[in-house]
């Protein structure tokens, strides 16, 4: 273990109490070269995530008791618990956490042991108490050791001195090989993290009527804004539902959780980033609403209509579509902006990794669950202790792989037969296996359904989104042109126009999609109707194209006639 002196260490204080805090500044600068103090929680937690990106140095955090938000006097501060928490799953790393209080009581001392602190000392702070501060660093590293090679240790007898060699890594809270391709793949964070408490009351009551309104186009929303909007939804939800108490977080780990979905997009692809994951979330919101399973935000826009009718709603727990949710914000994260195709044809690392199969959704499932494991809802990923939650990782991992395009064709023909199943014959809820495999499936749907919604947007949002998507496959072509692969017609520019790709990919793939899901549930019928919609605008678009001057006869009122091509 590297020795360490005050040198490697640096010291970051929580303090907002003004009293004395000049004079420990004056005792602490005698012994250590960087100290910072913040006043707030979720700046230090910012401030501990920017000291682990600078260097590998060590961080003393000083809590100010007398700071902290605490029910009573013997509880313990709720940034220590904040902190330690997130040191026990990974997401923060080299924080020493240290309690000072004027407060002498043996048991509110003990307990904060307890609970993690490294070590309490009582206020006003002497120069020899900060001389050692620093020692604290190696004495909880021993200690942490210590306890991840007892708990490996744990439960293990002679079938497993069998085993261990085979099943390495089987008992360790990191999935390392998880960490190694999530790390390798995913983009740095350009996201900067910023205080969410200064976003105006009326910006966020524009962002629930957003959230609540089929017009919905985070195209022209800014990075504070999608993060609102997601941060809004997985709260609401959260507090929406008894079921799911033990998983509602403070605001400042769930916004934390939100950041680093945010930061693992490429910002730099034109459609596949965050944007396109929150555009997905808000449908998949809104859908939930419409078919009943989710109480608007906004009164006004409705909802509750078949909760009780359709049998198929019974399916859905809150769990469930806490679930779907989480799915649809991670489904594409760590995306690289080319397709799966390519992938395989130039024998990435992660076609390898996936034998060719669906890999761009294995990995985005992956890594969605190596950043679950790093935050606020890790316990969702330990079915072994929760085994509840085994569910939950059945609908994302299932719901995720769902939005494989090669698979479109398949899942189609399985939602169809399950809407005639249904019709037929209603739903056995005493058969749990084939209740669960129909929830699996309808979260398939209506993931799909989520992520190509845009076709079914308003056509001014529709045409919006296409242009961009186009784009995204322009650039696809231009890179295999570069490297001297094959190219398809619809990755080279000025091969396909736009109004013939978008007639053909509503007409014989989207189409199937949504009237196979609206026969499952006719409150997505609206969807359907879009779609129809849409294409005659595309066709209205493309014999525009090809005749400018068609001789379209005046209407009687002046207005230009435009013509509806049959569909």
């Amino acid at each position: 273990m590297k020795r360490l002196n005050p040198d490697n260490c640096s010291v970051v204080i929580f303090h907002n109490q003004g009293e004395e805090l000049q004079e420990t500044l004056e005792l602490l600068h005698k012994v250590f070269s960087d100290v910072i103090v913040k006043s707030r929680q979720d700046e230090v937690l910012a401030e501990l995530d920017a000291q682990q990106a600078k260097d590998k140095r060590s961080t003393l955090l000083l809590i100010d008791a007398e700071s902290c938000r605490m029910p009573s006097p013997d509880d313990c501060p709720d940034l220590l618990l904040t902190v330690v928490r997130l040191l026990m799953q990974n997401a923060i790393r080299n924080v020493v956490p240290i309690v000072c209080s004027s407060l002498d009581s043996p048991s509110f001392m003990v307990k904060c042991l307890e609970q993690g602190a490294a070590d309490f000392v009582l206020k006003p702070l002497s120069q020899d108490v900060i001389k050692t501060l620093f020692l604290n660093v190696t004495r909880y590293q021993v200690k942490r050791i210590k306890e991840d090679s007892s708990a490996v240790e744990t439960n293990k007898g002679q079938i497993w001195s069998k085993f261990k060699d085979r099943l390495k890594g089987v008992f360790l809270k990191e999935d390392r090989l998880s960490k190694l391709v999530a790390d390798f793949y995913t983009p740095k964070p350009s996201v900067r993290r910023s205080s969410m408490a200064s976003m105006l009351s009326d910006r966020k009551e524009y962002l629930k009527s957003q959230i609540c309104s089929w017009d919905f186009l985070p195209l022209e929303l800014d990075d504070k804004d999608l993060i609102q909007v997601v941060y809004m939804i997985l709260d609401q939800v959260l507090c929406t539902f008894d079921q799911l108490d033990s998983l509602r977080v403070p605001s400042g780990d769930l916004y934390h959780f939100i950041f680093d979905i945010c930061n693992s997009y490429h910002s730099a692809n034109p459609y596949h980033n965050f944007r396109h994951a929150v555009d997905v979330l808000q449908a998949i919101y809104y859908f939930l609403c419409q078919i009943g399973a989710l109480e608007p935000m906004c009164p006004e826009m409705g909802g509750k209509k078949e909760k009780v009718e359709h049998p198929l709603l019974q399916l859905l727990e809150p769990l469930d579509i806490f679930a779907l949710l989480m799915a649809s914000i991670g489904h594409d994260v760590g995306h690289p902006g080319v397709n799966n195709l390519f992938m395989v044809n130039t024998s990435t690392p992660l076609a390898i990794l996936y034998n060719d199969r669906s890999v761009l959704e294995s990995f985005h499932a992956m890594s969605f669950f190596h950043l679950l494991q790093q935050h606020c809802f890790s316990s969702l990923t330990d079915i072994r202790a929760n085994p509840d939650y085994a569910i939950f990782r059945k609908i994302v991992v299932n719901s995720i792989l769902a939005t494989d395009m090669s698979m479109h064709d398949e899942y189609v023909q399985n939602i169809q037969e399950q809407a005639q199943r249904i019709k037929r014959q209603g739903i056995d809820l005493s058969d749990k296996a084939a209740c669960e495999k129909d929830k699996i499936l309808l979260c398939g749907a209506l993931i799909k359904c989520a992520d190509i919604s845009n076709c079914a947007r308003p056509f001014p949002l529709a045409k919006a989104w296409a242009k961009i998507l186009a784009e995204e496959f322009f650039e696809q072509g231009d890179l295999e042109k570069e490297l001297g692969m094959a190219v398809l017609p619809i990755h080279q520019r000025g091969k396909i126009c736009l109004e013939d790709f978008q007639i053909t990919f509503k007409k014989f793939v989207a189409l199937k999609l949504f009237e196979a899901v609206s026969q499952v549930t006719s409150q997505m019928q609206f969807t359907v109707d879009a779609i129809y919609d849409n294409i005659n605008q595309w066709e209205i678009m493309k014999t525009e194209r090809a005749s400018p001057l068609n001789h379209i006869q005046p209407a009687p009122d002046g207005t230009p006639a435009r013509p509806r091509p049959g569909i």
